[in-house]
């Protein structure tokens, strides 16, 4: 009986990773688009940063005059402001969607002069304006610097100040034009874009998706709150297709890529290291790669025999010259 037993569990547990295995993966729609009109803004302003410990500027005549015209502003004038203790500083943030006043947003802080460190500075209070001129938030506070790692020295030139700018101004996007709202892939599709339409007519026939520069126009629904209409939408799930892609890092030597990126006949000799890609078997030096053959079966048979991370990326880089690598390959 337990052998019995034991045995429908383990062909139950084969059942079960085979139907893993043979499940196609989905994405929600919300993972690789947006609506049209909900988008982060840029914001951005000048600042001065106080009470450094003597790393602030020491040849800027702006960071000099800032002080002066600071001083001023208080109901104090002198000439002798030369001190190492302050900075000169641009200061950059993003407002979300639906910004409310009062908010707070994180700012980054950049030094503009040559100050040779932020740390333990504090940002005077400083206006940050958006592309249109009109200020946004006004940002304070004192300044993190991020720590390096063991082996690399952080960079003390940038700081961030965590809820350091309080909106002053709310922004309210338009999601809703003509009854209608539109959808944004992050990275244009056509078949994308098919299976969106297909499910979202599915879900909603009233809908009536369809593609409008580059834009999926969706049709509101009688009797649907905007904001369950649009959850709904943005949780319906598809199979993504994507573009055959590579992307290749030269300074750390990663290689990402799908396993499906395929590859024509071809021959690649490198520093007598020889790997032959044909439709017909044969005996090659490295590896026989069949016609059709994956990246991953290449670099499979090229770690196997312990070829260098560099001598991979050159090898990629001569099948996609001699139009045998079909995918995108994107070099850092």
């Amino acid at each position: 009986m337990r052998i019995a037993i034991r045995t429908l569990l383990i062909v139950a547990a084969v059942i079960f990773f085979e139907l893993l295995l043979n499940a196609e993966i989905t994405v929600k729609v919300k993972d690789i688009s947006f609506i049209d009109g909900l988008k982060e803004n840029q914001i951005y302003g000048y600042g001065l940063v106080v009470g450094l410990q003597g790393s602030g500027d020491t040849k800027s005549e702006i960071t000099k005059a800032s002080l002066n015209n600071l001083l001023k502003s208080l109901g104090m004038e002198g000439q002798n402001t030369d001190s190492k203790n302050i900075a000169a500083v641009l200061l950059t943030a993003q407002l979300p969607p639906f910004v409310r006043i009062g908010d707070r947003i994180d700012v980054t802080v950049s030094s503009i002069g040559n100050a040779k460190s932020l740390e333990g500075g504090i940002l005077m209070q400083s206006p940050l304006k958006g592309a249109d001129n009109i200020i946004y938030a006004v940002a304070q506070g004192t300044l993190s610097v991020a720590r390096g790692s063991r082996n690399r020295r952080g960079v003390k030139t940038v700081a961030v100040i965590s809820d350091g700018a309080l909106v002053e101004r709310e922004i309210i996007p338009n999601v809703v034009s003509k009854n209608s709202i539109y959808i944004v892939l992050k990275n244009w599709d056509y078949s994308m874009a098919s299976e969106i339409m297909k499910a979202i007519s599915k879900k909603y026939p009233s809908a009536n998706p369809e593609v409008i520069n580059g834009k999926i126009k969706v049709n509101l629904i009688k009797n649907v709150d905007l904001p369950e209409f649009i959850s709904a939408i943005q949780d319906i799930e598809i199979k993504p297709s994507f573009r055959a892609r590579i992307v290749v890092n030269e300074r750390d030597g990663t290689i990402v890529t799908g396993g499906t990126v395929k590859i024509s006949e071809a021959l690649v000799s490198k520093e007598g290291v020889t790997v032959e890609i044909s439709g017909t078997y044969k005996k090659g030096t490295v590896s026989l790669l069949k016609e059709s053959s994956t990246v991953k079966d290449l670099v499979d048979a090229l770690n196997s025999i312990g070829t260098s991370t560099k001598d991979i990326i050159s090898i990629l880089k001569a099948l996609k010259e001699a139009g045998a690598l079909h995918a995108e390959l994107i070099i850092k």
